[in-house]
């Protein structure tokens, strides 16, 4: 028994096919038939039935790969702190920020850290919901620092920070009305998603019955409401000086219209190799509580 037959298993049972497992595993189909029937050579038991068009676990199969699952776990936990292990100082630190995120409070604690550890590059995104949770998963990035909304079980979160989403309007169009409900149905609400192709359940706060606006972009949602054409929520820590100066006023006319906490969090994947001093970052990081 190897390493490689158990990946197999797993990767026919996960995928559906030993088609769609070649191709994941980029090897000839052939030869994940061939693993498999070795597999049950060996230890004189039938893993798969293939009588129908999709292979199913016999009995004795399911039991076997019951066992197999910890071990896996096991093995791959192993070959990621070998790794780890042998790994040096890395030459840059791949992070992404949710764009809600307190820029200022973080960026400061990225100078402390940094100063001691200058050998180690930052390189910094901002993104948004789908794009920073996909970056995560394809492990395009150490680590990210947003709102935390993916069940991806390979994803793991510690809540480091919060902040508050404030529905808000220009004043010139709050002082013309009385900014009731029925007056904020004549407006868009301008909301940002991560991409224009981004799914309509990951849209943060939208209101019911209310027309929208859309852009991928959080520094232009502040300046179209700004300039009165529409209304929607921002991050209290990025429109304080706006609402000190009168420029913006808080809405809270419904219950559906009303400020949102967040809970911001250091997000990473457990599969990613990580250099010593991204864990030194993580840790220094993980410290940062309100």
């Amino acid at each position: 028994m190897t390493y490689d037959q158990l990946v197999t298993l797993e990767s026919i049972i996960k995928h559906g096919s030993f088609k769609a497992a070649s191709q994941h595993l980029f090897k000839s189909q052939p030869s994940l038939s061939m693993a498999i029937k070795k597999l049950e050579e060996e230890f004189g038991i039938k893993i798969f039935n293939r009588d129908n068009y999709r292979p199913t676990l016999t009995e004795e199969g399911q039991a076997f790969y019951s066992k197999t699952l910890p071990a896996l776990e096991k093995f791959n936990e192993l070959n990621l702190f070998a790794k780890e292990l042998g790994a040096g100082v890395e030459a840059e630190i791949k992070i992404s920020l949710d764009a809600i995120c307190p820029l200022g409070k973080i960026s400061t604690i990225f100078k402390h850290f940094m100063e001691p550890h200058i050998t180690t590059s930052l390189s910094l995104n901002v993104d948004m919901l789908d794009e920073l949770h996909r970056k995560l998963v394809d492990q395009e990035i150490d680590f990210a620092i947003g709102v935390q909304f993916s069940e991806h079980p390979d994803l793991e979160s510690l809540p480091i920070l919060y902040t508050s989403m404030v529905p808000v309007i220009s004043s010139e169009f709050y002082q013309k009305t009385a900014a009731t409900l029925n007056d904020l149905k004549q407006y868009p609400q301008i909301i940002v998603k991560s991409s224009p192709n981004a799914s309509q359940r990951k849209i943060f706060g939208a209101a019911k019955d209310m027309k929208q606006w859309f852009t991928t972009d959080m520094s232009m949602k502040e300046k179209l409401i700004l300039n009165g054409l529409g209304w929607g929520r921002l991050p209290m820590h990025q429109i304080q000086d706006s609402l000190d100066s009168g420029k913006l006023k808080i809405l809270e006319v419904s219950e559906d219209i009303k400020s949102i906490p967040v809970e911001i969090s250091l997000i990473r994947n457990r599969k990613k190799v990580q250099g010593p001093n991204t864990k030194r970052l993580w840790d220094f990081l993980a410290q940062l509580k309100d």
